[in-house]
């Protein structure tokens, strides 16, 4: 169906009040949301504070929106730094809508955008801001462009196509998957080749090298610190490769993300196309195109080294379309997508349900929610220890041996920083001769503030280390701060589980060592450091 063709029938009026409704309801989960800002997210908010054309672990893009949405609500409170992730969500169910009504209808592309905004992935990534939010959006956006630039072979599809691989990139490095899979679809399919032709490739390359120009030139005179880093993700381990748990791991898992219904008809659709490969329809190459080599290539990745869910999340566009168009033919296939759709819905709902009105119980069950429990009383125990106390000397600095205490105190210090409150300055410890993260890089504790430094311990493995850069050395107490409350309950099922995993994972509080190092002199970090580091014991 041609773009322009029913802007609005029923189908996409229907689809605009879902998505209108499912984005302010988003919207009010944040505001209501009792959880605060994982370490990741309070790391974007502090770079978000300066613009610039690249970060040390990542492009630009999640900062320079955070800046935006705290900038123009007025606020940096935990819903404000995560506004941008439910907009996104929103634009990105736009893109699946609107390509799979060019390709099967209007009324598939209305069961496409709704099953976007259902998938359990997607409820979790519009309550927290993350690169995907903002890369998912631009991807399908991208696959839009090249579907019309096929139909009408029009420049300005080319040079949206450009606009949109440019902007992807900013937003996260998994983007340049979508050249291969263009590669790919060109191969394939003669439509593509001609759409690409007479320079409209080209038109798209130079706008999209335009666009990711300023971030190469960032990384050229930063070493390349967020290539490296990307790359470094996949950890490869020449001495223990070949991991079948890690890729039965990664696959089944996607049935978590995509939910366990669509997940089956994920199976079900590849089946059939493996079977009558000879005979897919050119919608069918098209969006196979973009879903195979990010899967297959992800897929080796976890077999030889590791990978998470979400790395394979730029198929899922292509995949929800090409689910909901291949379901859409028959009677049963769209009972199926229904109830596809309504179980995501539910577990959706359920959950977010469950944080709103149980948040003190809530960080038990939700993956990664404790650990961004607590931290606001957290860094308020910090701050009372680093006051200065009668008879002593003010502390010179605070130093966190960990990244994820350096940038949650900087978030839950913010205010009392602009109340100009007597706090020491925050650093972080390095503990190689190389930066690793952004906090190191950019707030490695320096030797002229090391004069007398109260050191917040939440890695005991490296206590040892910490000390011996420091002429004087002294634990001064160990500090528990509750992170969820009535935890031990003996009548709480789900208390009395999660306690027992793991014997040692103490869910219900976060556990630091205390302690006053005076006369920062760093260690040399040789290979006899290195050596030592590497023989440690860890927790």
């Amino acid at each position: 169906m041609p773009f322009s063709r029913a802007a609005f029938d029923r189908a996409t009026l229907a689809f605009l009040v879902v998505l209108t409704l499912a984005t302010a309801a988003r919207i009010y989960a944040l505001i209501i949301n009792p959880l605060g800002l994982y370490f990741d997210e309070a790391q974007y908010w502090m770079w978000s504070r300066s613009f610039d054309w690249g970060y040390f672990t990542k492009p630009p893009m999640v900062a320079w929106i955070i800046a935006a949405t705290t900038t123009l609500t007025g606020t940096d409170t935990e819903w404000a730094v995560r506004l941008g992730a439910p907009l996104a969500h929103a634009l990105a169910a736009g893109g699946v809508f609107a390509l799979t009504r060019s390709m099967y209808g209007a009324w598939p592309g209305f069961w496409a955008g709704l099953g976007w905004l259902a998938l359990p992935g997607v409820f979790l990534s519009s309550s927290l801001v993350s690169t995907d939010a903002f890369l998912l959006p631009l991807w399908a956006l991208a696959l839009l462009a090249v579907w019309q630039l096929m139909s009408t072979r029009a420049w300005g599809w080319a040079i949206a196509l450009g606009v949109f691989i440019g902007l992807g990139v900013l937003a996260k490095y998994a983007m340049f998957y979508f050249i291969a899979c263009l590669a790919l679809a060109a191969y394939w399919l003669a439509p593509v080749r001609e759409a690409l032709a007479k320079g409209r490739g080209v038109a798209a390359g130079v706008v999209a090298a335009i666009i990711v120009a300023p971030n190469l030139i960032w990384n050229v005179q930063h070493g390349f610190a967020t290539a490296r880093h990307t790359a470094s993700n996949a950890s490869f381990n020449l001495d223990n490769m070949f991991h079948i748990g890690e890729l039965w791991e990664f696959l089944t898992g996607q049935a978590g993300v995509i939910g366990p219904l669509v997940y089956l008809a994920l199976i079900w659709v590849l089946w059939r196309a493996a079977r009558r490969s000879a005979g897919l329809q050119t919608e069918d190459r098209f969006l196979i195109a973009f879903i195979l080599p990010p899967l297959v290539f992800v897929s080796l990745i976890a077999f030889i080294s590791r990978a998470n869910a979400n790395w394979v999340a730029v198929a899922y566009p292509a995949i929800m379309v090409w689910v909901t168009g291949s379901l859409f033919t028959s009677k049963r296939g769209r009972r199926v997508l229904a109830a596809a759709t309504a179980l995501n819905a539910v577990l959706g709902f359920a959950t977010v349900a469950y944080v709103a009105s149980a948040p003190n119980s809530a960080p038990r069950i939700i993956k990664g929610a404790r650990e961004s429990s607590g931290w606001e009383a957290t860094a308020r125990e910090i701050a009372r220890r680093a006051a200065v106390q009668p008879g002593e000397p003010p502390f010179t600095a605070v130093m966190a041996d960990d990244r994820a205490t350096y940038f949650e105190l900087s978030y839950y210090w913010r205010h009392a920083r602009r109340e100009a409150a007597p706090l020491p300055p925050l650093r972080m410890w390095v503990l190689h001769g190389e930066p690793a993260n952004s906090a190191e890089a950019n707030d490695g504790m320096r030797p002229e503030e090391g004069g007398r430094v109260l050191i917040v311990h939440l890695r005991p493995d490296l206590t040892t280390f910490v000390a011996d850069d420091f002429t004087t050395f002294r634990r001064v107490e160990r500090l528990s701060v509750p992170i969820v409350e009535d935890c031990s309950n003996p009548t709480d099922f789900v208390a009395q589980l999660y306690t027992g995993l793991g014997g040692n994972l103490r869910p219900c509080t976060r556990d630091f060592d205390i302690s006053v190092g005076e006369g920062f002199a760093p260690a040399p970090r040789d290979a006899a450091f290195e050596a030592r580091l590497a023989g440690r014991d860890e927790p």
